[in-house]
């Protein structure tokens, strides 16, 4: 049994590091335990150059491209993750393996890596409102101070536009990235619609996102060579992998592994918590002692350690997914003209639709130019045979535009998850059942319907809706909710684990309802408000 420490965070992602940064400044001693994979493969043969410099003349290019297996390619049905690129691949690796889920009906995606799933964030950072909000036992007034702090250091861009009501303000933001020749495009006509996109409830401006425009610490502002999605040379997007690096040179905190948490057992006489963990290299189960323990180990994760500490195998619980829906458009333009080569790989624009409450119900996106992530993806997804597809996409790529819209989501019965229990040679599972009901199916239709009419008053066309599938959103929470009252398997307000005196959750698993934004930065504040609460209880 290892020594005691004040607090064991479990998980490195966006949560995690975002719990442990109060704990840590408050002077408390912090364990962070984490399986931690990382690319060693692929990110030291990508060189510091620009996307279209790197085809003309990198002969290696195929490796980080495609990928040494080809894993670049897509085979088959399209999957959550099948867009990662291959030094993006570790994400998602061992998870088969150490994190199964059992479903037909979810294509969920979680991460074993260092710095979680949002080692591949597209870095979009937005607040939510007492609106959005509305069913929480929290309001907005106790994020906000950690919103502040969590902008101030990570590094926020964007411009106070027609969307600041929506994304929320930031003493610290920093102006905007560049926009690319289409992102310009679509702006100026917005612009000059404005009024009557308006009132229709569509809204449309810069983006908000974690990635700097001018330096801040030892990170670079954005240097626009469209390789976002393949390398974090400059570290110009946050990654919460420069978090826990930044962490390991203060003494008081310590990042151990590669070690997967399985359970924990509370003390007895307020000893505080026995946490268990296995070695994924030598196979053996390690404990640790911690008078408070803080889970944040991905929506899923988390609820896998709750279940199976608490000996809940079989008890359905919540989960939740923002349903995603992606549309292919052509900017017309942008028809027969050049883009500029200076741009990054990220969202160009976002966008809410918010009518009146007596019509549809709202929704977010964003908008982004397609070219980094390689045309052969976009062609396979056309509605013609691949090698037309291509052709035509190749002579159409400078006016692609991808509208990504996002829905909110709700519990209901027929969204829950289950861990089953090891059997007949089978290995210890979380089943999942996702399954949406006619009617909300049908209000996101007349939704995604409206906002591609105001899409097309934008001049962007839509060539078609594409449904990855449920969980494809990547978004997921619910599985342990905050509650101002419940019983088992929910957090209080202070997302302490009910039943328990010294568990904590700060991860997506508490949110008791997912509003159609998105939820990083949220989740990063509401961490931090975890981590704050934590060490003054310990203080």
């Amino acid at each position: 049994m290892k020594e005691r420490v004040d607090v064991l965070v479990v998980g490195s992602g966006a949560s995690a590091t975002s719990a442990a940064y109060p704990l840590v400044r408050q002077g408390l001693s912090v364990l962070m335990l984490d399986v931690g994979n990382v690319d060693t493969q692929y990110s030291p043969l990508i060189p510091n150059a620009p996307f279209s410099e790197l085809r003309r003349s990198d002969h290696q290019q195929h490796r980080y491209f495609l990928g040494d297996e080809f894993e670049g390619i897509p085979f088959g049905k399209i999957r959550v993750g099948a867009q990662l690129t291959p030094p993006r691949g570790f994400i998602q690796k061992d998870t088969e393996a150490l994190t199964p889920l059992r479903t037909t009906s979810f294509s969920g995606l979680e991460s074993l890596a260092l710095g979680g799933l949002a080692a591949g964030w597209g870095g979009v950072a937005v607040q939510f409102d007492d609106q959005d909000l509305a069913g929480y036992p929290i309001k907005y007034r106790d994020l906000a101070p950690h919103y502040e702090a969590i902008s101030a250091r990570i590094g926020i861009s964007g411009a106070r536009d027609d969307l600041l009501p929506f994304y929320g303000d930031c003493s610290s933001l920093q102006p905007p990235l560049d926009l690319d020749s289409a992102g310009e495009t679509i702006l100026s006509r917005y612009e000059k619609k404005r009024q009557r996109l308006n009132r229709r409830g569509v809204y449309l401006g810069r983006p908000r996102l974690a990635a700097l425009s001018r330096p801040l610490g030892k990170r670079r502002g954005q240097e626009y060579r469209d390789m976002d999605y393949y390398t974090d040379v400059g570290q110009s997007v946050f990654r919460p992998a420069f978090a826990v690096e930044e962490l390991q040179d203060l003494p008081n905190f310590r990042y151990m592994k590669p070690y997967l948490v399985e359970r924990f057992a509370e003390l007895g006489r307020g000893d505080g918590v026995q946490v268990h963990a296995k070695h994924t290299e030598t196979g053996s189960v390690e404990t640790f002692r911690t008078r408070r323990l803080i889970l944040a180990a991905g929506t899923l994760g988390t609820a896998r350690i709750v279940l199976r500490s608490l000996d809940r195998y079989g008890t359905p619980v919540p989960v939740l997914a923002n349903p995603y829906t992606y549309v292919p458009c052509i900017n017309t333009a942008m028809l027969g003209k050049v883009a500029r080569d200076r741009r990054h790989s990220l969202t160009q624009l976002g966008f809410i639709f918010k009518p009146d409450a007596s019509r549809e119900s709202s929704a977010y996106g964003q908008a982004y130019s397609y070219r980094s992530l390689l045309l052969f993806k976009l062609a396979k997804e056309s509605f013609l045979p691949v090698p037309a597809g291509f052709r035509i996409s190749r002579e159409l790529l400078n006016a692609f535009v991808i509208f990504g819209i996002h829905h909110e989501d709700r519990p209901s019965p027929e969204k829950h998850c289950v861990l089953c229990r090891r059997e007949r040679g089978r290995d210890e599972g979380l089943e999942v059942n996702y399954r949406t009901d006619a009617d909300t199916e049908r209000r996101q239709t007349r939704t995604e319907k409206a906002l591609l009419r105001g899409f097309r008053e934008l001049g962007c066309w839509p060539i078609k809706r594409i449904r990855p599938g449920n969980g494809s959103s990547i978004h997921y929470g619910g599985t342990v909710p905050m509650a101002e009252e419940g019983g088992e398997l929910t957090v209080t307000p202070s997302c302490r684990l009910r039943g328990t005196k010294s568990v904590y959750l700060a991860d997506g698993s508490v949110l008791p309802y997912l509003p159609a934004k998105a939820l990083t930065l949220t989740l990063m504040a509401n961490a931090e408000r975890v981590g704050t609460i934590v060490s003054e209880g310990l203080a």
